[in-house]
């Protein structure tokens, strides 16, 4: 262990280009009390912007050319759709009950709210900022993915356990998977032929065919798994075990744990940067925002948010 959390640092990292060309390198972290989200500048390791979104701003996502930002507010019953350049909401959508996530779609074109106070889902038209319509899924619908033709959703029941493979078209469900209680992470594979679940009560990370539609296979994960990054490549993983206040390191082609490290109290989300060379993570009950080198775990620097951040996401 041996980390001294509380001590004040900044983190330098060098902005660099991607093939998807240049990016604004900026941290985003939603700040559920605060009720907003701050923009990072990965550079300076500050705060350089707070956006006000909604009660419970909980997470947040980029659109693939970075220029909007996705926050779904659980406690307003909101998702809020931000001009990410100009740092300016453009509208507050309304969703079903407690919008706890939220998802796009491959084309970017559509987003998906997962609302866990209702058991429902709210599709979303990006361009006509505007809901479609809300449908039931299944007890406290969590979180999404969609499929790679974006036809389909992969919809987290948590509290029945269930995955619902819903036809978007036809507004229905159309196959029930297995799930996991409890589920705070379910991400897509860089190919988008699998996501990936946490699943605290089991202890396991849960892999879903995306194409096949059915469980894929598991990896063992104590300790309460919650948030989960994928490195570019898909070959190593990242997850919080949020009751053990670490993050481990999994071997995603040996399906293994093969490092573990402590990082404070109560840590709850993260992302990894486009490189791969830095993990992001959210300790909520410190209130920071704290910096990783993905190989080994290491403290670079860390950064105080608002009150209670949870989600992050990079841009």
């Amino acid at each position: 262990m041996g980390r001294h959390l509380l001590r004040t640092c900044v983190f330098l990292i060098a902005a660099v280009g991607t093939a998807a060309g240049a990016r604004a390198h900026e941290v985003w972290v939603t700040n559920m009390k605060s009720g907003n989200v701050i923009v990072i500048g990965v550079s300076s390791g500050k705060v350089i912007a707070t956006i006000d979104t909604g009660k419970g701003a909980h997470n947040v996502i980029f659109s693939r050319d970075g220029k909007l930002a996705f926050v779904s507010n659980v406690g307003a019953g909101t998702v809020s759709i931000i001009d990410a350049e100009k740092r300016r909401v453009l509208a507050n959508v309304p969703t079903g009950k407690k919008a706890h996530d939220v998802s796009l779609s491959p084309d970017g074109t559509r987003a998906l709210a997962s609302n866990v106070g209702e058991g429902t889902i709210t599709l979303i038209d990006i361009a006509k900022r505007k809901a479609l319509y809300t449908m039931p899924t299944g007890k406290k619908a969590i979180m999404s993915v969609f499929s790679s033709d974006g036809r389909r959703a992969f919809v987290v029941n948590a509290g029945e356990a269930t995955v619902s493979v819903v036809d978007l078209e036809m507004r229905k469900v159309i196959k029930t998977l297995p799930g996991a209680a409890g589920s705070m992470a379910f991400i897509a594979s860089p190919d988008w032929r699998n996501a990936w679940l946490t699943a605290p009560g089991e202890n396991k990370l849960m892999q879903i065919d995306l194409e096949k539609a059915e469980v894929a296979g598991a990896i063992a994960v104590p300790g309460d798994a919650h948030g989960f990054a994928l490195s570019p490549d898909g070959k190593r993983g990242y997850v919080v075990q949020r009751e053990l206040n670490q993050v481990a390191i999994i071997d995603m082609v040996n399906r293994k744990i093969v490092k573990t490290e402590f990082v404070g109290e109560r840590p709850d989300m993260l992302v990894i940067s486009p490189d791969g060379k830095k993990l992001f993570v959210t300790i909520r009950d410190n209130d920071l925002l704290l910096v990783l080198d993905s190989a080994d775990l290491s403290t670079i620097g860390e950064v105080k948010t608002n009150v209670e951040p949870h989600g992050v996401a990079y841009r």
